[in-house]
């Protein structure tokens, strides 16, 4: 039988030696981890790339290397279509960064999605997401203006927008459909989660409706960082 590889085994004494380290402090430099196990830089860096493929640390260009922590993103039929909920009952601490709505004509796509007619307007929200300071999602959001009467005047620059839509429309948001995959994100999102290049991420389509109304309330796109998410799908009862 082959002998492990030794940046493998240098990778698991890496993870073990710094278990316990703050999630927001860097572990040592390239040089330090060399120095400290007696290797070479190449063998270090390739330990450091094995952990960062599996997702147990991220490298930020000129701010280091962090452990990081997981986080389940629960989606169901009786899951609430809530980013703040969602991340809050998995024990994160979530904040969300509305950019002002935009109003806007519908374009084909969004009117087939939305059940627009060919006049219709849609108010578009941006969003960046945070746990712990550090940016963790994107999402843009497409509703019909028509359903959303100055949702720029109502949301609150960190509002959650499933609050908004119960709390002052008086809808009840449910998933109608949902979608997940992995995709390279375009540049300025690449960029937004201080991505090294543009490695695939989880992108997360669906569509948002009004549980007792049956109304199309919102399309949404999100990109999430899969060294901090772990998406969990739950289709039926077990």
């Amino acid at each position: 039988m082959q002998a492990e590889a030794t940046y493998l085994k240098l990778s698991q004494q890496i993870l073990e030696q710094y278990a316990d380290l703050p999630l927001q402090r860097p572990l040592p430099s390239e040089h330090e981890l060399g120095a400290l196990f007696g290797v070479n830089r190449q063998t270090i860096r390739a330990a450091l790339e094995e952990l960062e493929r599996r997702w147990l640390i991220r490298r930020v260009k000129g701010s280091g290397t962090f452990r990081t922590r997981r986080y389940e993103y629960r989606i169901g039929p009786d899951i609430a279509p809530s980013f703040t909920a969602t991340v809050r009952a998995s024990g994160g601490d979530p904040r969300t960064e509305n950019a002002k709505p935009v109003t806007r004509p519908a374009n084909a796509s969004e009117r087939e999605i939305l059940g627009l007619p060919a006049n219709a307007q849609v108010t578009v929200l941006e969003r960046v997401r945070f746990i712990d300071g550090a940016a963790v999602s994107t999402a843009t959001s497409v509703l019909p203006s028509a359903r959303v009467p100055r949702l720029a005047a109502v949301i609150a620059p960190d509002d959650s927008l499933d609050a908004v839509l119960r709390r002052h429309y008086g809808y009840t948001p449910v998933r109608q459909w949902s979608q997940s995959r992995l995709a390279s994100p375009p540049a300025q999102i690449a960029e937004v989660l201080r991505l090294r290049g543009r490695p695939p991420q989880i992108l997360l389509r669906g569509l948002v409706s009004c549980s007792e109304t049956g109304q199309k309330l919102e399309y949404v796109e999100s990109f999430l960082r899969p060294d901090v998410f772990d998406v969990v799908t739950e289709v039926g009862k077990w």
